[in-house]
């Protein structure tokens, strides 16, 4: 079990870096190109939108899974029942959080694998790009309840 859970953490983090990799590559190709040749590729501004939104979502569960999400220190110098309180608050906020970024992520993919839409000039539906929608906020999930169940 402990190493399908390294394989999961190993992916997230091989698949965060490798579409911040893309994103560069990508943006400094279309520089180059267009500084020194006037060529401008017609697909690269969607490889680019789609590899950062699928990085900005990993990266977000991997901040999730870090614990370098978000927080307020001035909570740490509260008595500890109060402190406890705000953790319960937090993990709820969290949890109704992630339910509702989950559920309409799932509708708004089914919802666009319904009308076929495309991604400008790729031949791929945007339902495949709005996947790092759930997929990321299962991850998030995920690590919550593991952060949750150390407590």
């Amino acid at each position: 079990m402990k190493n399908k859970l390294h394989f999961l953490s190993y992916t997230l983090e091989f698949l965060t870096c490798s579409f911040l990799l893309i994103a560069v590559l990508i943006t400094a190709i279309q520089v180059m190109c267009r500084f020194l040749f006037d060529l401008s590729f017609s697909w690269s501004q969607e490889v680019l939108m789609i590899s950062f939104v699928w990085f900005v979502l990993f990266g977000a569960a991997l901040a999730v899974k870090h614990k370098e999400h978000l927080k307020i220190d001035l909570v740490e110098n509260f008595p500890s029942s109060i402190r406890k309180l705000f953790k319960m608050i937090e993990f709820i906020v969290i949890f109704a959080f992630l339910f509702v970024f989950i559920y309409y992520g799932i509708l708004l993919i089914r919802d666009n694998f319904q009308s076929g839409q495309t991604v400008g000039f790729l031949p791929l539906q945007v339902a495949y790009v709005y996947m790092a929608i759930p997929i990321s906020g299962l991850c998030m999930l995920y690590y919550t309840v593991k952060d949750l169940m150390r407590k």
